[in-house]
């Protein structure tokens, strides 16, 4: 029996219809090797200066994932991480929880808006670290200290975010529901909060970089137990190879952290065009 050209059609179209679905995989493919590709060049050149520099300035990569190896089976070790973690989610928490709450009520008045951008203007321009000595002297060199440093100094970009986040509403959503006379509880579920939810995304992912930083910063520089004081403690002793340990750690637990952060944020703003079109890609 022969076959026409219109039965024919359908079948080919459905056959080639699955085929845009594999661009999306091809090009995450092709990050992935990147990405890859960039840590293979990183550790080449970090294996080559070890060679290159004097001795005992650099040591290798074998070395120093060799001593890693050797730190993760002393208790030690882990108390140091799980103290640098346990300050950090700590700190996290706190700006998070005032943050957020406190940007939006004062974004949703133009009168408070004015009235903080001053002072929030001129605190959030004082470095962390230049306020180190004040706190160490008024609390000491204990988890206290690493907290309440990470705090001043990750909270700002939480709170101002979410100030933005409060202004940047769509007139013309709120023009409408206020005619439509919507309920307050059903305008701030379903335009309110997805409105503002990407300004705080952004304020969150860029609290939580500085936040770890100046856990692991101040650590190192004011004593406090924890991965920046056993790098501090390394370097004194100048036993490289544990301070490049610890390095490597700290530059781990960050990938961890911003890893984790990013796929939260995805599937939070899974309906957003940005995360479509990097979907798309």
């Amino acid at each position: 029996m022969s076959t026409s050209p219109s039965a024919v059609a359908p079948a080919t179209a459905s056959e080639r219809a699955p085929r845009p679905a594999r661009q999306p995989r091809a090009g995450r493919t092709r990050r992935l090797v990147t990405q890859l590709g960039a840590v293979a060049l990183a550790f080449l050149v970090w294996w080559v200066a070890s060679f290159t520099l004097p001795i005992g300035v650099m040591p290798s990569p074998v070395a120093t994932f060799v001593r890693l190896g050797a730190l993760a089976s002393v208790p030690e070790f882990w108390a140091a991480f799980g103290t640098t973690v346990a300050t950090f989610a700590a700190a996290l928490a706190f700006c998070t929880v005032v943050g957020i709450p406190l940007g939006l009520a004062i974004g949703s008045s133009s009168f408070a808006t004015q009235s903080t951008r001053l002072v929030f203007d001129f605190l959030r321009t004082i470095p962390p670290i230049a306020i180190l000595p004040l706190v160490l002297l008024t609390i000491g060199a204990n988890f206290q200290m690493v907290l309440t440093l990470t705090i001043l100094g990750a909270i700002w970009p939480i709170l101002i975010q979410s100030i933005y986040a409060a202004r940047q509403g769509e007139a013309l959503l709120v023009e409408m529901a206020t005619s439509y006379q919507v309920p307050r509880g059903w305008f701030i579920r379903h335009i309110f909060f997805p409105g503002a939810l990407p300004f705080v995304m952004t304020g969150l992912r860029i609290g939580t970089t500085i936040c770890l930083l100046l856990t692991i910063t101040g650590e190192l520089l004011g004593g406090a137990p924890g991965l920046g004081f056993e790098i501090a403690d390394a370097q004194a002793f100048y036993d490289n190879e544990r301070m490049y340990a610890y390095v490597i750690v700290s530059a781990a637990l960050g990938l961890l952290v911003n890893a984790g952060f990013y796929a939260l944020q995805r599937r939070l703003l899974r309906w957003h065009p940005s995360v479509r079109r990097e979907d798309a890609r």
